[in-house]
């Protein structure tokens, strides 16, 4: 993977990831970490898994650092760990490809010249074809020009390259006691005596030996700066390089047991100019060497000058034969002089006296290997007497002295300078003790006073403004960055003691006096979640506010979240503590309420009001989680609940002859159309026909027409399917002329049954693409540039077929659902309902009483009310649309159970959605039934190729007709699951499948056989003379009639009393009225042509009424005002005044229930004697009746004596106190 992205920001981007599981790969790793809630995270440049690890590359620095500080991660229900990733060594670099011939010299120079470096500068240490440049100081060129550099110039012959090593996670620890357990290790290096670093592993290599792998790489240092003692025994630790081991030992998985010394010494040998140490049995000696003879030396030349001398009969007493490999091991225990020993010319020198032995660093211990047995004991004598001079000098410092000459910087610099001018030291420090050893008692006593001369120490008074900075963050950092020292502030304070190396007194002083006296801003984010911060804000303004040495400022931005601190360094390290101290004391609790309407609520200002007070009097921060609750955008819940219903799949025409009406089972499609099965076969039908079409050559706009019109969910069982039928489906002929089985209609067709669906995946395809192209291609007058374009819309049209075949599928094996109702509607009313709050306190009580409290406050305003009315039974499926359009207009729970329906929520919704439920049943009253539109009302769709029309079916027609009615300018219909629009302005059926449009008319048949259908109980109860009934006080049809009565009676309702209800029949005006209806039905645009109004009248118009019905000669006496002609009114409150039904000498007043057909009405005027002609530019037709207020009516004016039909007759009476 190659990505061009800023190198100086590569390292501070980049996040490893170790211990994943097997199963999450970089799709999920990707996922998991750009997902900023979960992780922390964001945009992530790229992701490269290696085994159980994986590289990050973030876009942006801020990213990595907060999944770094993130610290927990799971996935997959495994813990992450994280980390920086290693970064580059800037102090050792590997020269590879050395040619084990090449001279030591040689190397040097080489090193020298290519790299600019001095003697000094620089230590070599050889491994099997590399050798390892150890830099006294940071390595500061560009390392891609000098690596360019190298490659291009040959060493002895061989191409060699320059590599950059990576920083090491890992130590490698001797002088364990022998079964020492990896745990107990684990435990000693993550307590404080240990370094207080968290530990990754703990591998156990060779007896005594360990290698210890931390979670992160800048656990190292602070590591190797300790002194480790476990279990009595002083361990080595040292840094550990995978490179660095014997072949034979990485194979076996043992870490560094097996290492030549080399990698063991980097770390505790001090930098030197002394020639490298490369350990080949053909390896030149160093003239450099040899100018240099030291201790070691001398004891090699009496090995060799011994073996010389040696008699003749030791050459019959080797273990082995002549020319036989021979190896021994000298075992040394301690660590100290086995690294003197490396450091010696020994081995070197050795090397070059004899050739025919290697000697080497091995398993804690000198390893000989050659072949001459004659000098194999000279040479082992001559290790174990180099052994046994070595002397050491041990002496006892102050902690705080000790500390001082542990540190590795120290450490470095003294013994680079005591090996520079004499024999090789090595020094060790193990709590107050410290052991320096040479290769000489001499040497060692000398290296043990130039190291106390060198200890300096002084004090620094610091005064008490500036002590406090002693304890900020920025102090340990100056600390770290202090070479050379070990500074301890006193117990009391105020006084600083400084250990440091003679000569440098004054520059720690300038730089500690400097640090303390220069002013320190600094600037800290404290992250934390949104409702927190908001927390804070509320709450703690105060607290805030009183920390005036510092500024404070909130972060809300997308990305962060969080206060910003600024100012003295001393005073942010202060104000942080304090605030990290308070974000983690807020608790936080998810409160979730289940009521209705209750996210409408939560915009009430009474709810704002009430989360505002328990802010305050809890102390807590509420903020609410909720998907928005919205206005309907579509105030009027009739004509959106109609809408609702375009989803729903219709019939466009009979498939048989008889006069329209509707069937049982018609609305029984729900809206996601038939089954399967049936378009399946549909489209084999319509391709064959189509094909016979184009094999006639012929036009025939008649059959073409057949085709559309035909019920894509029914068509006739194909007999068989043989091999020929499923290669070539356009060879499927359906025979649409045959007679179905049960005679039903005259296309003969069935329904498929479910054998058809085991028809290949292959046919169904087939199929679908098949029954797109008839959708597309209608015509066949079409060029092949045409064709060729519709086959294109009929490719995209299959896509959407597919669609909905998988739908259907679904929905098939799923109960079948409550027809006609909108998912979405009903996912946006549950929103309605459930409310989840996020609050945040101080205390968890706090957040226990704001649960009870805020769910206390929602169960008072809750409330229940009840309607009963009869027409409850009568409800269609649209009118139940409706019901779940005022739950969604209203955000109220509403509830059916016989002819009772409950409206529950908040109170002021409730009061509202009730009023609406009252519309609706009222609508239910006075609405006209799909059979009385059927037998008035016919819609018609016209052929374009001539003048023939057919009508739809009589689904479709009621459902066109309730559109018009609701004066809808145009609505969206699925005719035969073909999407079309009806435009009642052009008259005009659109297809959007095809893009085809046809005219449509609709037609009122003649009125002679209106009458003839009225029941025949309804002629019973009329007679050619009108008659008076009494209705039973314990009917239903009794409480109705009062019911409602008094339901518009409003501040009338406790003076009027009823004393009877009759119910009036007069069959020449029924019969009259019934016509007049007919009339008005097929010019009346308006959806309500018929309502039910109260006339009251004076006891002697009362029988004028009931025989001849409402005549404007004795009914028209009382008002005038909107019309001369008869008054009815909405509310019975208006007809029970006294002026309307004056009382008799009884006291009693008569009150009509009336039906009257108030039809198309417009606003009256005093001057009317009859209604006003309509604005249209067809036939002057003239509205029904005329109103007070078209907008909302309170009365109704008729001018045509069969308007109205007097229904019952109240008598009731003014109650008197």
């Amino acid at each position: 993977m190659k990505f061009r992205m800023p190198v100086e920001s590569l390292d501070e981007r980049t996040v490893e990831v170790l211990a994943l599981p097997a199963e999450v790969d970089e799709e999920l790793l990707f996922l998991y970490f750009e997902n900023k809630r979960r992780s922390g995270g964001g945009p992530l440049v790229s992701v490269e898994k290696k085994g159980d690890r994986a590289l990050l590359v973030f876009e942006e620095t801020e990213a990595a650092a907060q999944v770094l500080s993130k610290g927990n991660h799971v996935l997959h229900n495994v813990e992450l760990s994280v980390r920086k990733p290693a970064s580059k060594d800037q102090c050792r670099l590997l020269l590879r490809g050395i040619n084990p011939s090449t001279s030591t010299e040689m190397i040097e120079l080489y090193v020298e010249n290519m790299m600019e470096l001095n003697g000094p500068d620089y230590t070599l240490y050889p491994g099997r074809d590399f050798i390892l440049i150890h830099l006294s100081q940071p390595f500061s060129k560009d390392f891609q020009n000098l690596s360019a550099k190298i490659s291009k110039r040959k060493l002895d012959g061989a191409m060699v390259t320059l590599e950059q090593t990576e920083q090491t996670d890992s130590v490698f620890v001797e002088n364990l006691h022998p079964g020492t357990a990896p745990d107990l290790l684990t435990l000693y290096f993550e307590s404080k005596r240990g370094g207080n670093q968290k530990v990754k592993e703990v591998a156990m290599l060779s007896e005594g030996t360990a290698k210890v792998s931390f979670v992160n790489y800048e656990s190292v240092g602070p590591v190797l700066n300790h002194m480790h003692k476990l279990d009595g025994a002083d361990l080595v630790v040292m840094p550990y390089f995978d490179f660095l081991q014997p072949a034979e030992r990485l194979k076996q998985n043992s870490g560094i047991g097996s290492q030549d010394m080399t990698e063991k010494n980097l770390e505790e040998i001090p930098m030197q100019t002394s020639p490298p140490t490369v350990v080949h049995a053909n390896s030149p000696s160093s003239p450099q060497m040899a100018s240099k003879p030291l201790a070691a030396q001398h004891v090699v030349k009496e090995a060799a000058e011994e073996v010389m001398e040696e008699p003749e009969e030791v050459m019959e007493e080797p273990t082995k034969e002549e020319g036989e490999k021979l190896s021994s091991h000298i075992a040394i225990s301690d660590p100290l002089k086995l690294a003197l020993f490396q450091l010696s010319t020994f081995l070197l020198d050795a090397e070059r006296m004899f050739p025919n032995f290697t000697i080497q660093i091995k398993d804690d211990g000198v390893q000989i290997e050659g072949t001459d047995g004659q000098q194999f004991e000279p040479i082992k004598h001559a290790i174990l007497d180099c052994f046994g001079k070595m002397a050491e000098t041990q002496f006892t410092l102050e902690p705080d002295e000790s500390q001082f000459f542990a540190r590795r910087d120290v450490k470095e610099r003294l013994l680079q300078t005591i090996n520079q001018t004499g024999s090789p030291v090595m020094y060790t420090v193990s709590d107050c003790n410290v052991v320096a050893a040479s290769l000489s008692q001499d040497s060692a006593n000398q290296a043990y006073s130039f190291m106390k001369s060198q200890l300096c120490h002084f004090s620094i008074l610091v005064d008490t403004e500036y002590e406090s900075m002693l304890y900020c963050r920025e102090w340990s950092e100056f600390l770290e960055a202090l070479g050379f020292s070990s500074v301890k502030v006193s117990e009391q304070g105020g006084n600083i003691d400084v250990f440091t190396l003679k000569g440098m007194e004054s520059e720690k002083q300038t730089a500690i006096m400097g640090f303390l006296t220069t002013p320190i801003e600094r600037e800290t984010v404290i992250s934390m979640e949104p409702g927190i911060l908001k927390y804070i804000q509320i709450h703690c303004h105060q607290l805030m506010a009183d920390m005036e040495q510092v500024s404070i400022f909130p972060l809300e931005a997308e990305d962060v979240c969080g206060l910003k601190i600024h100012g003295h360094a001393t005073a942010c390290q202060i104000a942080e503590e304090l605030l990290q101290g308070v974000v983690s004391s807020i608790c936080t609790r998810t409160i979730t309420i289940n009521a209705p309407g209750v996210t409408r609520f939560l915009l009430d200002e009474d709810c704002k009001k009430i989360l505002r007070e328990m802010e305050t009097k809890f102390q807590v921060y509420i903020n609410a989680k909720h998907v928005p609750w919205d206005p309907l955008p579509h105030q009027d819940i009739f004509a959106t609940a109609l809408t609702m219903m375009s989803n729903k799949n219709f019939q466009k025409v009979s498939l048989d002859s008889s006069p329209q009406e509707l069937k049982s089972d018609s609305m029984q499609i729900d809206h996601n159309g038939a089954p399967d099965n049936g378009l399946l076969d549909a489209a084999k039908k319509i391709v064959s026909a189509v094909e016979e079409k184009l094999e006639e050559g012929g036009s025939n706009s008649e059959q073409l027409h057949d085709i559309d019109d035909m019920d894509l969910y029914t068509a006739e069982e194909p007999t068989s399917l043989t091999d020929q039928d499923s290669t070539d489906l356009y060879c499927v002929v359906a025979d649409a002329s045959r007679p179905s089985a049960e005679g039903n209609a005259t296309s003969g067709l069935l329904l498929l049954n479910d054998g058809a669906m085991g028809l290949s995946s292959n046919l169904e395809e087939d199929a679908q693409m098949s029954l797109a192209i008839q959708y597309s291609m209608e015509s066949n007058h079409w060029s092949l540039e045409e064709e060729e374009e519709q086959l294109q819309k009929a490719l995209e049209l299959s896509k959407e077929m597919s669609q909905h075949v998988a739908s259907s599928s679904r929905s098939d094996k799923s109960p079948r659902v409550k027809k006609g109702i909108n998912i979405s509607l009903q996912d946006t009313i549950n929103t309605a309902n459930t409310l989840q709050l996020f609050v945040f306190a101080g205390y968890n009580c706090d957040l226990i009483r704001v649960d009870i409290a805020f769910g206390k406050k929602v169960t008072q305003r809750q409330v229940e009310e009840k309607l009963e009315h009869r027409s409850v039974k009568n409800m269609s499926e649209y009118h139940r649309n409706c019901l779940e359009m005022i739950k969604r207009k209203h955000g109220v729970e509403i509830t059916i159970q016989g002819t009772i329906i409950t409206v529950a929520g908040f109170k002021d919704f409730v009061t509202e959605g009730l009023c609406d439920v009252k519309l609706l049943l009222e609508k239910i009253s006075n609405s006209v039934s799909d059979q009385e539109i059927l037998k008035t009302v016919q819609w018609v769709h016209h052929d374009p190729a001539s003048s023939d029309t057919t009508p739809y079916s009589p689904e479709a027609t009621v459902f066109i007709e309730n559109a018009l009615r609701m004066r809808l300018q145009k609505i969206d219909i699925l005719l035969d699951n073909q999407p079309h629009t009806i435009n009642f302005e052009k008259m005009q059926e659109y297809n959007i499948a095809s893009g085809k449009s046809v005219k449509i008319s609709r037609k009122l048949p003649g009125l002679g056989d209106l009458v003839e259908d009225i029941p025949e109980e309804e002629y019973s109860l009329l007679s050619n003379l009108p008659e008076a009934t009494k209705v039973d006080e314990e009917s239903d049809e009794f409480q109705t009639v009062v019911k409602n009565f008094y339901e518009t009676i409003q501040e009338y309702h406790s003076k009027i009393r009823i004393i009877q209800v009759e119910k009036l029949m007069n069959r020449l005006l029924y019969n009259q009225y019934k016509l007049k209806k007919a009339s008005v039905l097929q010019r009346a645009t308006y959806p309500i042509v018929e309502q039910t109004l109260y006339h009251g009248t004076s006891e002697k118009s009362v029988k004028e009424i009931c025989v001849h019905g409402f005549n404007r000669s004795f009914c028209g006496k009382n008002a005038t005002v909107y019309g001369q002609g008869v008054y009815f009114a909405v509310n019975s409150a208006l007809s029970v005044q006294e002026q309307y039904s004056p009382p008799n000498a009884d006291g009693h007043k008569y009150i009509f229930v009336s039906k009257v057909l108030t039809g198309d009405y417009t606003k009256g005027c005093h001057s009317m004697k009859t209604a006003p002609l309509k604005e249209t530019d067809d036939i002057p037709l003239r509205y029904d009746s005329v109103t007070d207020d078209i907008t909302k009516p309170t009365l109704f004016v008729i001018f045509n004596d069969t308007q109205a039909f007097p229904e019952y007759l109240i008598t009731c009476q003014r109650i008197t106190r």
